[in-house]
This record gives C-alpha cells, structure tokens and sequence, in this order.
C-alpha cells in the first residue's frame, strides 16, 4: 500500500488572480489538478495556460454566480438559468426555483465541451458552490466518462480514503493543520481541496467588504496559497512518503 495524495484547486479561470495563484501552486509542486470554471472571465487563458504548464483540468460545472460585481454568464441562451443582468442566479436555492431542467442539462453539457473543444480531456466534473441535482450530475458524468467528485452514492471510483479541505482551516493555523493532516495520511488514495489566488487589487473587486463572502473573495484564497506553497508542505509530503498524483496520473476512469 501507499499514500497517494491530490491537490485539487477549485475556481480555475474565475478571475486571473485565482488562474495565476492556481498555476503558482502548480508550479510549486502543490498543486495537482484544477478545476475549470467555463463562464468565468478568465476561463479561455486559464485552459490556454493549463495546456503550457502541464496542469490537469476538470470542469467546475457553473449554474450559480455568488459575487455581486464579478458575474458569469451562461454559455447557452438559457433563459431559466438568468436573473435580470442576464448572469447565473446567486445560489442554487434560486436556481432551484426557476431552473427548467432541460436547459441545466444543456448548460452542462455546453460547459464540457468548451473544454473539450480547447484540446482537453477533463479528468473529472463537480458542482460550483452546490450540487443542483445528484442524480442529473451523475448521469451526465457517466454519459462524459469522467469522474464526478460530487457523486457519492454509488462511492466514486477510485474511491477517495479521506477529502480535506484546506480552505476552511482558519488562516491562523492554516500552513500548521495542513501539515498535521498530512502526517496524519494512512494508505490511501486522498484529495485536499484548496482556492488558491495571488494577492491583488482584483480580489477586492468581487463584492461589498460587508458581504458575508467577503473572506472568500481574497483571505480564505491568499492564504490557501501560501500554505500550499511554504516549503514544509513539500518537506512533509516527502517525509511522510506521501506521492502527489492526479486523476490524469491514475488514468481516471
């Protein structure tokens, strides 16, 4: 047996501070595979990118837009999937309410092959924010024949031993639980889910500073990035004899 680890980065392609943070932790070594968020402004350099650094994508399924001043936009001409500017609903509660299923299913599937249209083969799917309909996901996953985090009966294949996310960690102790989960690996395949950004002016840009996702827009990320990328995440990895892989690299399904 061994411990096998997954670096999953969520959000890519959302804004160029989260695609350059992404590829920063990739760079690093950290970073395993992202997730690609097709309607997102930045999503056409960030897949353009991902192909030069060698960096696994699967498709961050988008049918809900949180921020209130960065919006994404629905690739088909769904008119079930908008609110009044024209954008995603800001959650799917909402998008629950007024969704016609056929045009989600549209939607998706419009989203997968933009990336494949790009030259990638997605490793994977998984739901943005929440999941709009388990069953629907996967599916479609199925149909794709991709892996879908977001699928949990039946378990996924390859089944994952533990799913950690770094991103709840408090930024105080952030590089200091990531480092004790690592240690705390028994064998098994496992996935840290992560949002990696660069620090900027672009990060402020999301939403109001008295929005309760305010932290998401720049701390939780800033942080998630400098935990990933300190030289003790590398230096315990090795220690621990933890191997970094990807679905790509497991050839997952």
């Amino acid at each position: 047996m061994s411990i096998q680890l997954i670096v999953q980065a969520d959000d890519y392609g959302m804004c160029a501070s989260v695609t350059d943070g992404i590829l920063a932790a990739h760079l690093s070594g950290s970073v395993t595979q992202a997730s690609i968020m097709v309607p997102a402004p930045d999503a056409r350099r960030a897949m353009w990118l991902a192909g030069r650094q060698g960096l696994p994508l699967g498709v961050h399924l988008v049918l809900a837009c949180e921020w209130e001043y960065w919006r994404y936009y629905p690739l088909t001409a769904a008119s079930s999937l908008r609110v009044d500017d024209g954008a995603f609903p800001p959650g799917i509660a909402e998008l629950r309410q007024q969704a016609d299923p056929a045009e989600v299913v549209a939607e998706l599937e419009a989203q997968v092959a933009a990336v494949r249209l790009a030259g990638i083969e997605p490793t994977h799917v998984e739901s943005h924010v929440r999941v709009y309909d388990p069953t629907v996901l996967a599916r479609l996953a199925a149909r794709w024949g991709v892996w879908c985090r977001d699928e949990l009966s039946p378990p996924v294949d390859p089944p994952l031993t533990t799913l950690w996310h770094l991103s709840t960690r408090p930024p105080s102790s952030k590089l200091a639980d990531l480092l004790a989960h690592v240690r705390s690996l028994p064998d098994g395949l496992h996935m840290i889910v992560a949002h990696p950004a660069v620090d900027g002016p672009e990060l402020q840009t999301l939403c109001r500073p008295d929005s309760r996702r305010w932290r998401w827009a720049r701390e939780v990320r800033v942080t998630d990035l400098m935990a990933l990328t300190d030289r003790a995440f590398a230096t315990t990895c090795a220690e621990q004899g933890v191997e970094l892989v990807s679905l790509a690299t497991l050839r997952v399904p």
